[in-house]
């Protein structure tokens, strides 16, 4: 029973730590059901200043967790404090146990809760790329029913709970890689965000690598403008590569590195290019003939550098 229930609890404070803590609290505050008797020496989750506390974020995270891209700088926040809560809900839940399996039931919900945190995020980082909000709200409601009903799998059949926690686990380790791009994509953004905040917007170079591939193959691009940048699932293949993306007039150059080689990819020829403003990232979009549209995610201040720059050659231009 410890050991399903600190899979099951793992998995949904990754997912949403606040709204567990203050169900776990309420439940055996109120007696609304039959807790399992370990759980009994949770009492300090039904105390009047955790159960305030733990409603006010709850109230917080509810609101944030619909809004697209303040989701994911919620979740960047939350990349350790959901793993560390899972910890200690479940050193609270199981604290009548011997000290070595209590550490192990404590490591293993941190852990499980981790991994529940890092598919969330990925997940909703790649739902905010959709030009339209409902798809976010629809997922974020799915999150809260799924966390509702989970709790109450949690408390009445905690071995189901924990056989889908399992299933979980399984589906992360085949998606490790990809839910690993993601989550530096979102971790790149908030450090860039924070950077910009103190005017520390970093300026990208090409590696002598980088410089002898354009001269071989596109000589025209040695002047084009540099941007750190993250690839969208527009370029097959290389969705969340995160790399230079050379600028032209006609065409450009994305260079990333994949299994540890260097990729060159050429895009082109250019129509147009249009820039938007986020919140934790930027987006360049290019324009190709036929229709087709690739996009970019751009950390934060780049694209104010680069209009300040324009501002200040066109002004030092003289009139004719």
């Amino acid at each position: 029973m410890p050991l399903a229930s600190a899979l099951g609890l793992g998995m949904l404070a990754g997912a949403r730590l606040y709204a567990t803590v203050l169900a776990l609290g309420l439940l055996i505050r109120f007696d609304w059901v039959t807790l399992p008797a370990a759980w009994q020496h949770a009492s300090v989750l039904a105390d009047t200043r955790v159960l305030a506390v733990s409603a006010v974020a709850c109230a917080v995270e509810f609101v944030a967790d619909k809004i697209p891209w303040v989701d994911s700088a919620w979740d960047s926040i939350h990349t350790f404090i959901r793993p560390i809560g899972a910890a200690l809900l479940a050193s609270s839940l199981f604290s009548h146990l011997e000290p070595a399996y209590q550490l192990l039931l404590l490591l293993l919900a941190g852990g499980v809760a981790f991994t529940g945190h890092s598919a969330k995020a990925a997940t909703r980082l790649a739902v905010n790329h959709s030009p339209e909000p409902f798809t976010n709200v629809g997922m974020s409601v799915a999150e809260d029913a799924f966390v509702a009903g989970g709790l109450y799998m949690l408390v009445e059949h905690p071995w189901v709970m924990a056989g889908i926690a399992l299933v979980f686990l399984a589906l992360f380790a085949w998606l490790a890689p990809r839910i690993y791009r993601a989550l530096r994509t979102e971790w790149t953004a908030a450090g860039a965000l924070v950077r910009n905040w103190f005017g520390e917007t970093r300026r990208p170079e090409l590696n002598e690598a980088q410089r002898g591939w354009l001269r071989e193959n596109a000589p025209e691009l040695e002047t084009g403008r540099l941007f750190s940048a993250i690839a969208t699932g527009d370029l097959k293949g290389l969705g969340n590569a995160a790399g230079i993306l050379c600028l032209g007039e006609r065409e450009a150059v994305f260079f990333s590195r994949r299994w540890g080689r260097l990729t060159g990819r050429r895009i082109g020829p250019l129509r147009a290019v249009e820039a938007r403003w986020g919140l934790m990232l930027d987006e360049l979009a290019l324009d190709l003939a036929g229709g087709f549209r690739v996009r970019f995610d751009l950390p934060a201040g780049q694209l104010q550098n680069a209009r300040e720059e324009a501002k200040r050659a066109s002004s030092s231009v003289p009139a004719a």
